[in-house]
């Protein structure tokens, strides 16, 4: 008797853990004023700041070296997610443009905490804010290491990371995380291009500092933790399809995914094309790939299959060592849900089927820019991954930007399954996330899309998995 009841036990505790989830809040909208009146004062700041970014990247150099890594277990400790509140943001006076964020960071755990800072301009409509200032220059209660308190402070150096001159309304988001996890995110750099015999993997205990290499040069996923969740819809939600019945689904086993949306850099770097029919704009290596098909990003074949050495996958696997692969159909909900179970990744539902003002917090659609007609082409379509809120294990564009490429075979209906691989053989492959041209009905978390695996559009893209074990 002792030994079921030992058994039970580690199974509910196998079923609740889960790694913290990002706290986050954000600051009410300041005006920033960034511009200075002696130009001297600006080449002196330039000056500055051109050497203590080329002495950065020098110290740096050595952390590019390939780290070798022994076998990731799937250790989940249970952590409570840390609490972001009170966050004020504030120039300060004087010449330079300098601001002061304030906030209070509460853990029930009592650990220290990672913490980053997102800076979003206040974007007019039919477009939402979009959190797209490539910021770096913080000190004071920031980066890792943050233990909680009240009136924690970071000063940001907005002239450093604000084109001259600048009037604009602003914003800004806090976000925490726990340090405790020391294989929490995963790293592949890609940075030596198409013709590299082998990528550097390294492995993080919290989220690095989201600057423009993790959109371009380098991979960055999330461990996601093994869990029971409830995949697809209850009959009651707005925009429901049939083919979203609710079953149960267990993954018994941890995995990676990529905190982004694989973009038009990363796949440059890995296959040395660019594929996309959306390339324009100042950002175009930032935004989602597309025009890749199922066939083009793997091909191969799917389940109890390996993809083919020629494709972006194949290259990935090559180079890292790593099984590298498309998110199964399940481990994509799992991700995308993040624990919440209503339409949205942010425990919300859909209020209308075409337009609504909680998806439009989480992702480019057809609502808030994606399919409407601008004066400047740049802003129509996809946007640059990262641009709205992440869910609450910090994946961003699960709702929106473009469509995401699953591993599965579609099936129209589903059952309660453990770790689901998808029918063993069909002719259409599972598409979910929605696309910016979607209504707010097939961006939801259940939605389930299909397409031919040799189909390329516009709207299609993907995001990378890789087992924990």
């Amino acid at each position: 008797m002792t030994g079921l009841r030992a058994a039970v036990c580690v199974a509910a505790l196998a079923a609740t853990t889960a790694l913290a989830d990002w706290g986050q809040a954000e600051s009410a909208d300041f005006m920033l004023d960034t511009t200075v009146p002696e130009p001297c004062a600006v080449a002196l700041v330039a000056g500055v700041l051109w050497l203590a970014r080329r002495g950065a990247r020098q110290r740096a150099l050595p952390a590019l070296l390939p780290v070798l890594c022994a076998a990731v277990a799937a250790r989940h400790a249970l952590a409570a997610p840390p609490v972001v509140s009170n966050v004020t943001a504030l120039q300060r006076p004087g010449p330079l443009a300098i601001v002061d964020i304030h906030y209070d960071l509460h853990d029930a755990d009592g650990d220290t905490q990672s913490v980053y800072v997102a800076v979003s301009t206040n974007s007019p409509p039919p477009f939402t804010r979009f959190y797209n200032i490539a910021a770096t220059n913080f000190t004071g209660d920031y980066g890792t290491g943050v233990t909680t308190g009240q009136q924690k402070h970071i000063e940001w150096r907005a002239y450093a990371d604000v084109a001259f001159p600048s009037s604009s309304t602003m914003r800004v988001r806090v976000m925490a995380n726990d340090d405790a996890q020391p294989d929490q995110y995963m790293v592949i750099d890609v940075s030596l291009g198409p013709s590299a015999t082998s990528y550097p993997v390294t492995y993080l205990s919290s989220q690095p500092v989201l600057s423009e290499e993790y959109r371009v040069s380098n991979i960055l996923l999330r461990l996601i933790p093994a869990g029971t969740f409830v995949m697809g819809s209850p009959a009651s939600e707005l925009g429901r399809l049939a083919d979203e019945t609710s079953h149960t689904v267990t993954l018994t086993k941890a995995f990676y995914i990529s905190v982004y949306e694989i973009t038009q850099g990363q796949y440059l770097k890995v296959s040395g094309a660019n594929p996309s029919y959306y390339k324009q704009g100042t950002h175009m290596l930032q935004r989602p790939v597309e025009s890749v098909s199922w066939n083009d990003i793997r091909a191969g074949t799917w389940p109890n299959g390996n993809p083919n050495a020629n494709t972006f996958i194949g290259r990935l696997r090559t180079r890292t060592g790593l099984a590298c692969d498309l998110p199964t159909e399940a481990q994509w909900e799992y991700a995308c849900r993040a624990g919440a179970t209503n339409a949205l990744h942010n425990d919300t539902n859909i209020t209308n089927i075409n337009s609504d003002a909680n998806l439009a917090l989480l992702g480019r659609y057809s609502g808030n820019g994606g399919a409407s007609p601008a004066a400047d082409p740049t802003n129509r379509a996809h946007t640059a991954v990262g641009s709205y809120q992440c869910n609450r294990w910090g994946l961003y564009d699960m709702h929106g930007n473009v469509d995401e490429w699953c591993l599965d075979w579609y099936a129209s209906s589903l059952g309660n399954a453990t770790d689901p691989t998808g029918p063993s053989s069909g002719t259409m492959r599972v598409i979910r996330g929605g696309g910016f041209y979607s209504r707010a009905r097939y961006a939801r978390s259940a939605k389930r899309l299909y397409s031919g695996p040799e189909d390329q559009q516009n709207g299609g893209g993907f995001r990378l998995a890789i087992p924990a074990e």
